[in-house]
């Protein structure tokens, strides 16, 4: 009887301390589990190449990373455990500097504006604006020194884009007196030149015809074009008024 009594006594402690050993081997493993702060941060940056920003450990042993990858900033939930990535989400982030261009867009220059950021390029002939798809831009032609120059300017702050000179040139009188002659077949008498700032420079021809009648004709100085014909008949019509 006794020496059953030392059996089952000697048989628990042999169980206990089995027991005891395995708890011993099994609880560090159970730790060892649970990556460290550390750990999860080098398991992302080896998945996801880029800059750790902010690592968080939540209640449900979940890591939550938020890193700046070259296309921007994400937010990776990870598990604390394995190390296995459950998502991965880009941040929308709008900067105060968006926000203010969305809500207060840029004011475009007037025409009256441009003209006075041009004026020392030039007396202006011509100025349009002109909307080429997403890039508008103000066209203005200038005459310096007999010269036509045309500029294309940025319509928001009047900057020069472009530059180029005009090849043509202002034609001489004698050529406005024979085009005046051709056109309304007469003979020419009297030329005057003219060079406004709001247009291209001009001849006015006196033109005496056969019938003794006189025409005042109006040549472009540049493109050789008659852009008006006046009548003296019609400017004394004019003057004598309705009866």
């Amino acid at each position: 009887m006794k020496s059953r009594k030392v059996l089952i006594t000697a048989g628990l402690t042999l169980v206990f301390g089995l027991l005891f050993v395995g708890f011993q081997w099994w609880a560090p493993s159970l730790s060892a589990e649970r990556l460290t702060k550390e750990e999860v941060n080098q398991t992302a940056k080896d998945k996801y190449p880029g800059t750790i920003i902010k690592t968080t450990k939540t209640e449900g042993e979940e890591y939550q990373i938020e890193m700046q990858l070259e296309t921007g900033v994400y937010q990776i939930r990870m598990d604390a455990k394995s190390g296995e990535v459950r998502s991965i989400k880009k941040e929308t982030i709008v900067h105060a500097a968006e926000e203010t261009t969305e809500k207060t867009p840029q004011k475009q220059l007037t025409q009256k504006e441009i003209k006075a950021r041009i004026s020392s390029q030039g007396d202006l002939e011509q100025i349009d604006f002109v909307q080429e798809k997403d890039n508008p831009y103000y066209k203005a032609v200038v005459n310096k020194n007999n010269e036509k120059i045309t500029l294309i300017l940025d319509p928001y702050t009047g900057t020069i884009i472009d530059s180029t000179m005009v090849a043509d040139s202002i034609i001489t009188e004698k050529e406005a007196i024979e085009i005046a002659e051709k056109h309304v077949k007469g003979t020419g008498d009297d030329t005057e030149f003219y060079q406004p700032s709001d247009q291209t420079p001009y001849y006015l021809v006196e033109v005496e015809l056969e019938d003794d009648r006189d025409a005042v004709v109006q040549v472009d100085g540049y493109t050789k074009e008659v852009k008006t014909i006046t009548w003296e008949d019609d400017e004394e019509d004019d003057k004598d008024g309705p009866e």
